[in-house]
């Protein structure tokens, strides 16, 4: 699962894409060849650190649209939340720890 941002003027375009590989999460800018710090990520979460972002899970089914609607999607998603959980990547409020991953 991808969470990917452009950055235009005004507010940044988000999007989810690959929605159903639950085995991998994290935030990647829409143009390769631009990077982006958790700083620059504000908007989406808490940053933490230079290279991640807590991030609401609500917020995380909202981009999959539809989608989240889905009972099995849903079960999913909370399997891989609960997993995230158990590794240590939600913080106390609930938010999950995403990755920024390295531009190309």
């Amino acid at each position: 699962m991808r969470i990917v941002v452009h950055r235009t003027r005004g507010e940044p375009q988000i999007r989810l894409e690959d929605a159903d590989e639950f085995g991998s999460l994290q935030i990647e800018p829409a143009d390769p060849e631009h990077s982006m710090s958790a700083g620059d990520l504000a908007f989406l979460g808490r940053p933490s650190g230079e290279q991640y972002v807590f991030v609401d899970p609500g917020a995380i089914r909202a981009l999959a649209g539809a989608q989240a609607s889905d009972e099995s999607w849903s079960a999913s998603f909370d399997a891989m939340v609960a997993y995230a959980d158990s590794r240590g990547w939600l913080n106390p409020a609930g938010e999950i720890r995403v990755h920024i991953a390295p531009c190309e």
